[in-house]
């Protein structure tokens, strides 16, 4: 059932392609030929297969990447987590080992991960020049698979989603609606200009036809920063909130986020704030909900100060508190939006 609810799919989606190219005639087709190999001529050459193994457990993973100034690869931390070697393949067949990589850096939060190479000659991919896409927007996704001599070229849709942006380098991700990519992890998907929009980061469990993309925008802010720190520090204060404070005994809403719990010795703890409280404003700046408190918190650097305007349960009088921020310990699942802020 699952198989031929797919052909179903894919044939409406040709059905629905070959209605915006003017109908079925040959030269629709010829021109769609025409525009995928532009695509993959100026795309093609960035792109990087990535095999991933853990020695002990015999654990192998396969994925892809594109190639970045500098000398690094963008890919996904999925791939390289609790792996041990790591082997490249270049599309002009030149093979990168493990001892010919300088780092691996990766944040787990963002999904986001970069291999620094020694190999010089590598022609860097063109990132997409608009932020936002439209539903619909073409993609056009590349890749190796064990079978396939060369590319494989797959075209399809892409979509937005509600899924992250919670976290301040974190853009909500995309989906794919199309053929498999040759891996979920790390294939990277252009636009019509052959512009990296971004790469594929798994499929959602119990998401049946859903594959993720991580957004381009997230890979650049996050590949700024782990260039030049080696890893994302995130600050934390040490609190959990709600997203509706209340009512007030008018009945109108409360403003502000409530604090439902503090966390014993954090820098929330030692500033005296504590269960029932609401946060109404950070650095003079409204807040209307956790995640962005969230955001605001996890962007501002680690030990700095913070100020909190604070309506305290007790007196329901304001207060601004200075907080200084530590650093997130413990992120647990990647863009739960329940932990700490």
């Amino acid at each position: 059932m699952r198989s031929k609810r797919k052909k179903v799919t894919l044939l409406l989606c040709f059905a629905g392609l070959m209605i915006v190219l003017g109908g079925c005639g040959g030269s629709s087709l010829e021109g769609l030929e025409e525009d995928l190999a532009r695509v993959v001529e100026k795309a093609g050459p960035s792109v990087v297969c990535i095999k991933a193994t853990n020695e002990g457990s015999g654990e192998l993973k396969f994925g892809s990447g594109v190639i970045l100034d500098g000398g690094y690869i963008l890919t996904t931390e999925n791939i390289l987590d609790n792996v041990d070697n790591v082997t490249l393949k270049l599309q002009d067949g030149r093979i990168i080992t493990h001892d010919q990589i300088s780092k691996i850096l990766c944040d787990f939060e963002t999904n986001v991960s970069l291999i620094q190479v020694e190999e010089k000659e590598l022609k860097p991919v063109c990132m997409t020049k608009t932020g936002e896409i439209d539903n619909g927007s073409l993609g056009i996704a590349l890749g190796n698979t064990n079978y396939s001599k060369g590319l494989d070229v797959n075209l399809g849709t892409v979509t937005k989603s509600w899924i992250g942006g919670a976290d301040a380098y974190d853009e909500s991700l995309m989906i794919w609606h199309g053929p498999e990519v040759p891996y979920h992890g790390g294939t990277p998907v252009f636009n019509r200009k052959g512009e990296l929009l971004g790469l594929t980061e798994g499929v959602p469990k119990g998401g049946e036809g859903v594959i993720f993309i991580l957004p381009a925008k997230t890979c650049m802010r996050v590949t700024e920063v782990l260039k030049k720190d080696g890893q994302v520090k995130r600050g934390c204060i040490g609190i959990f909130c709600e997203t509706k404070p209340g009512k007030c005994e008018e009945g109108e809403d409360l403003e502000g986020v409530l604090v439902t719990r503090v966390m014993e010795r954090s820098p929330a703890f030692m500033a005296g704030l504590n269960p029932g409280d609401r946060i109404i404003s950070f650095n003079g700046k409204p807040v209307e909900s956790p995640d962005q408190l969230r955001r605001l918190v996890s962007a501002t650097e680690v030990g700095s100060h913070i100020l909190l305007g604070v309506i305290h349960k007790r007196g329901n009088k304001k207060k601004d508190v200075l907080v200084k921020t530590t650093e997130h310990d413990g992120l647990g699942m990647r863009r739960c939006p329940l932990r700490s802020i």
